[in-house]
């Protein structure tokens, strides 16, 4: 009787190790991918500006390549802008005065990003393709899609545009 007794015991200890084995081989695959996660999460977060300067030079570049006058100047963050900003692309301030978008647009499983331009009054003015792909799939989308991004592109310069009349008027005073 005492064998049987005592195997219950090592089987349970044997579980144990296993345990504790498995256990220490995921916690070290767990410190590695999260290591890894937070290194892009900083190069990403450090590398903001390099990858506007090098998006403002390539857009400035295509523009005018295309004839047109207008330039896209700096970025606008939406970091601490009151309101519903939903993120559908990356904000710029024109050397116009006006705001532009740079979003993608996806159809028929072709992506390709755009160039919003706003005009003062807050309506979309110019849509730019920036590739080649944008002529041709344009007149293929959908045009509830198309207006559906339009709605939001407008909503979002009416609440950016307000958001830097009251940081301008913050700074007059």
């Amino acid at each position: 009787m005492s064998v049987k007794n005592e195997q219950p015991e090592l089987a349970f200890f044997d579980r144990i190790k296993r345990f504790a084995g498995n256990l220490s081989e995921t916690s070290v695959f767990a410190a590695w991918f999260i290591a890894i996660t937070l290194t892009g999460a900083l190069f990403w977060g450090c590398s903001a500006g390099l990858r506007d300067s090098i998006t403002i030079r390539t857009v400035n570049r295509f523009l005018t390549g295309i004839g047109e006058s207008r330039r896209i100047e700096s970025a606008v963050s939406t970091w601490n802008v009151p309101g519903r900003v939903t993120q559908i692309g990356t904000w710029y301030t024109m050397t116009s005065a006006e705001l532009a978008v740079i979003f993608p647009l996806v159809t028929d499983g072709i992506f390709s990003p755009y160039l919003a331009i706003i005009d003062s009054d807050g309506r979309l003015g110019t849509l730019v393709p920036l590739t080649a792909n944008g002529d041709k799939i344009l007149p293929r989308t959908n045009p509830g899609y198309l207006q559906i991004w339009i709605d939001r592109i407008e909503k979002n310069a009416a609440i950016l545009e307000q958001s830097q009349d009251e940081r301008d008027r913050r700074r007059m005073q």
